[in-house]
């Protein structure tokens, strides 16, 4: 009988041995199941929050490579109170190092390092926010305009540029900037090379740079203006141009072979084609292609209906005598024996004067 009651008494233990187990087990699921609600609760929230917050540029022409570091970057925006520069800070990692290399903000010499000394992307993106967070918050404090573009120029030439364009006009100007590299030269200009004739102090067209790869800032910024969003071939084709805008002089009657386009040597022709070449659709021979034979690619178009892709054609040393593709807003992306590759307003005197209405459009 003592056997009986004792079996049966072990027969109860283990039951609630069982039962705890299985009732630990279920809590957990349970558990687990409530936090990844929350979870999808908070992102949900935070994305609603990330598009209410205003004067936010929206990146356009941000590489795979770059892209793949948004949530980094998103985060130590949050943590730096700056939210709205998350597109930002993407496009001067694309101008900075394309995201190829560890350093990908060139945070080091911010640091008092030598370059790329850092070798985690993570590490690079804190202190690279960290140190443009500091100069975009004096910018909009201490500022009367374009606070992003002073915090990015700052960026560049270091955190004395944001008191002295403040003081100059309040804020970031293209002269601004440029005068800022006379000083800080004295006087000493750059031979040869993609920045031949620039003084010799960091990148003074580096706010123009990084909007290369952004829709337009719906601040009170001077930054260069990009069109809204075309189709995806189109936004391939402006965003393989946009790597390259200020970097590639012109060379007459280059990107007429592979060596030269791996070399990023083109003229106008030759650039137009490689861009929409990088995009899918060939625009004619490698070795041949010049404007007159784009001109005659794709349909015509008037000029009060062109739009973002369209490939406009201006009246230079001869008719239909140099190209480039239309951006949006008054802008186009080019080619030309000033700038090299560049961004420039259809507005601008020389080129208005030179527009006659020739636009072609190449893909829906």
């Amino acid at each position: 009988m003592s056997r009986a009651v004792s079996k049966i008494g072990n027969g109860i233990r283990k039951a609630r041995r069982l039962w705890l187990i299985l009732s630990s087990t279920t809590l957990l699921v349970v558990l687990g199941i409530v936090f990844a609600m929350l979870l999808i609760v908070v992102i949900v929230a935070g994305n609603d929050k990330a598009e209410q917050v205003s004067g936010e540029v929206s990146a356009i022409n941000i590489s795979p490579e770059v892209e793949r570091y948004r949530l980094l970057v998103e985060i130590a925006c949050r943590e730096n109170g700056i939210p709205e520069c998350i597109d930002v800070i993407l496009a001067m990692i694309m101008q900075e190092s394309g995201g190829g290399v560890p350093d990908v903000m060139q945070s080091s010499e911010s640091m008092g390092m030598p370059p790329n000394t850092i070798s985690d992307p993570a590490i690079s993106i804190q202190a690279g926010v960290k140190y443009f967070a500091a100069g975009y918050k004096r910018a909009l404090a201490e500022g009367k305009k374009s606070p992003k573009e002073t915090a990015i120029q700052g960026y560049n030439f270091g955190a004395g540029f944001i008191p002295f364009a403040i003081k100059s006009d309040g804020g970031w100007t293209a002269a601004n900037a440029v005068e800022f590299a006379r000083i800080q030269s004295h006087g000493q200009k750059r031979v040869g090379g993609n920045r031949d004739g620039q003084w010799a102090y960091g990148d003074q067209l580096y706010v123009q740079h990084v909007m290369a790869y952004l829709q337009p800032n719906t601040g009170a910024g001077e930054g260069t203006l990009i069109g809204g969003a075309g189709s995806v071939t189109v936004e391939k084709a402006i965003s393989t141009g946009s790597t390259i805008v200020g970097k590639s002089p012109y060379v007459w009657g280059g990107g007429r072979s592979e060596s030269d386009v791996q070399r990023r040597r083109f003229d106008c022709s030759s650039f137009v084609r490689w861009c929409y070449a990088e995009a899918g659709v060939e625009l004619g021979p490698l070795g041949s292609t010049t404007t007159d034979t784009l001109v005659k690619q794709g349909k015509m178009i008037a000029a009060k209906d062109m739009k973002r892709g369209d490939i406009v054609f201006f009246d230079t040393y001869k008719v239909n005598g140099h190209v480039g593709i239309y951006l949006g807003d008054g802008n186009f992306i080019n080619d030309n024996s000033s700038h090299g590759v560049w961004i420039d307003s259809m507005d601008n005197v020389y080129w208005k004067s030179a527009f006659k209405g020739v636009v072609r459009r190449i893909t829906e």
